[in-house]
């Protein structure tokens, strides 16, 4: 009778939400824009989860997880398909400058704070998980989020390029998040007692098989894809088709599915044609997978639900902490060290300079991938974080804070 009141609330709470009069209480406020969507589906995953209402638990997590699996695939895909050969040459040598500034300064950080954290956090992990949990925060730290609505851009020259900037490094940076984080996931396995191990030989071997899978799938779907004149119903069911596969090859090899999406992304968008019908399809559907994987990353959340002591909960929030006021002073600081030689042509007080504070949503399906393969806890933790982190650092951005100059 509970889960049936439950459901029927959350009914309720749906219809509200997709109401017109909804839509222009958020047009009308722009902070609604950042916290719509993804985050109502977090908070809801979390109501219904194991940690709450626990109206999906055990063996219904179970039957959902194929669903995730295929989310996951579908987000790497459309991270993927960015990788074409007319927009990878079209990236101005300041973007090039400021991604690598960004990359550099990331996984320095992370493995300066991943060391400090394992000896301090947990002091009695093996090597395998300090490689892990520095794999993981340069995820945290890399990149950016690319919505700029909320901040109000202005519509100037020099706004206008540094939003288109500030979207395609996110766009960049986010196929540099996925392969850290999930090769590092995949050179580190785990026996039957949860032991982690560090094995990179083997972990090569399966990236490399699953390289290969992924190339014969991408080549069959290409040349199917190719002769399907744009059909979308065709199109569809090829891409469902090609997904599946996709996640099976990852749970087989004991990899991410985000990683094999995102190999077969690249491989069809480095393809000779431009499949439109496929990006039309991928690009279409990003939101409804977004508000899914958000959706899962709720049920996932450990914290502060399933907290077993208030010093976890502390610790925790302490690191988000941390992480989300380093965000606030490095990513502005690396965005003024990359641009300043051309700072005549971008516009460094405008409103969208502020959205490299936020940490990529990316980060969050990252994380929900390696918290479905992870059995010690410790990916939950670290998916609590970064949900943390980004509520952070989403508020700050809208703290203005006293203008620098920046013309010196």
């Amino acid at each position: 009778m509970t889960n049936s009141l439950l459901w029927l609330a959350l009914g309720l709470i749906a219809l509200i939400v997709a109401n017109r009069w909804t839509e222009r209480f958020r047009r009308r406020f722009p902070i609604t824009n950042v916290f719509g969507g993804g985050w109502a589906l977090l908070a809801l995953g979390v109501i219904v989860g194991p940690h709450c209402t626990a109206v999906l638990d055990g063996d219904r997590l179970l039957h959902l997880q194929p669903i995730l699996l295929v989310l996951l695939t579908w987000s790497g895909v459309i991270v993927g398909l960015q990788c074409q050969s007319a927009l990878i040459r079209a990236i101005p040598p300041v973007l090039w400058r400021w991604i690598t500034i960004d990359l550099v300064a990331s996984v320095v950080l992370s493995v300066v704070v991943g060391g400090a954290l394992a000896r301090i956090w947990q002091p009695d992990s093996p090597l395998a998980a300090h490689i892990l949990l520095t794999g993981t925060l340069t995820a945290l730290a890399l990149g950016w989020n690319p919505e700029s609505r909320s901040l109000g851009v202005r519509t100037d020259a020099q706004s206008m390029r540094l939003d288109v900037l500030v979207q395609s490094g996110a766009g960049a940076l986010a196929i540099c998040s996925i392969a850290i984080a999930t090769i590092s996931l995949q050179c580190v396995q785990q026996d039957q007692n949860g032991i982690v191990g560090f094995a990179p030989y083997g972990g090569m071997l399966a990236l490399g098989v699953e390289f290969c899978a992924v190339a014969v799938v991408a080549f069959a779907a290409y040349g199917i894809l190719r002769d399907s004149r744009e059909d979308d119903a065709r199109t569809t069911l090829i891409v469902i088709g090609a997904l599946f596969l996709l996640s099976g090859v990852a749970v087989t090899l004991g990899g991410s599915g985000i990683l094999t999406g995102m190999l077969f992304g690249a491989m069809i968008g480095f393809g000779r044609r431009r499949l439109r019908g496929l990006e039309h399809l991928m690009s279409s559907a990003e939101p409804i997978v977004a508000s899914g994987c958000f959706f899962f990353a709720g049920i996932t959340l450990a914290l502060p639900m399933g907290a077993t002591s208030l010093a976890g909960v502390v610790t925790i929030v302490a690191i988000a902490l941390m992480l989300a006021i380093a965000r606030r002073v490095l990513k502005p600081l690396i965005m003024i060290i990359a641009l300043s030689p051309e700072r005549e042509s971008v516009a460094l007080d405008s409103p969208v300079a502020r959205a490299p504070i936020r940490q990529a949503p990316l980060t969050i399906v990252v994380l929900l991938a390696f918290a479905v393969e992870d059995s010690s806890g410790l990916a939950d933790q670290l998916l609590t974080i970064a949900v943390l982190i980004s509520l952070l650092s989403t508020l700050s951005t809208f703290v203005v804070m006293p203008s620098r100059s920046v013309t010196a």
